[in-house]
């Protein structure tokens, strides 16, 4: 599992999992994220700080909650559980779901899923992502013609695009076309930043889709 190295009071070095940080981190740090999260309208979560995320659900009832979590092999409904029951959505890729889940198909690991959320998203890769909702199953498609380069920083870009289409209040497949857009020329590049879009160029591809 992925952890962090932290020093205790008496000097000694502790291996923390990335999930169980927050117990760590100063009160002013936790304190600090909560007023830069405050007045969102939307919040991007991950699987720690969960304190600072219900209590801003507490306050700000309308605020969007989105879960993005990275690969980790303790991922489990057990140990994610709080933060799914939080969020209004969750962006897994298929690895991850099926982890999670226990299962092995993407469609079975929706259906898990669905149990949380309205909407149970699992990112495909070249294959677009799986939508379930009112027990109902769509796959929305990548975009045509993509040639593939470097993964790295996809599932950051899908987010991005997701996230622009929830604030600009497109429905949920919209959303996720959106994502599939602004992940597909993420991979199209070497590196993580180097497939950048404008507004404008989004909204076009959106409008081709």
């Amino acid at each position: 599992p992925k952890a962090e190295a932290k020093m205790m009071p008496d000097g000694t070095m502790v291996s923390v999992p990335l999930e169980d940080l927050a117990p760590f981190l100063p009160d002013e740090v936790l304190e600090e994220m909560y007023r830069e999260c405050r007045g969102a309208a939307i919040v991007r979560m991950y699987n720690d700080f969960y304190e600072v995320y219900a209590r801003l659900k507490r306050e700000q009832p309308d605020t969007v909650f989105v879960l993005d979590t990275e690969w980790d092999e303790s991922l489990s409904l057990k140990t994610l559980g709080p933060y799914l029951e939080l969020a209004d959505y969750y962006t897994p890729n298929c690895k991850e779901a099926l982890h999670l889940t226990g299962t092995d198909d993407p469609h079975r690991a929706a259906e898990v899923l669905s149990d949380y959320f309205d909407a149970a998203i699992v990112k495909l890769g070249a294959d677009g992502c799986l939508l379930r909702q009112n027990g109902e199953e769509e796959v929305i498609p990548a975009v045509p013609g993509v040639e593939a380069v470097d993964a790295t920083g996809a599932g950051d870009a899908f987010n991005a695009g997701f996230l622009y289409g929830l604030y600009h209040g497109y429905p949920v497949e919209d959303c996720i076309r959106f994502g599939n857009i602004t992940g597909g020329e993420c991979v199209r590049h070497i590196g993580c930043l180097t497939g950048r879009m404008s507004e404008e160029q989004l909204l076009s591809s959106f409008s081709a889709f």
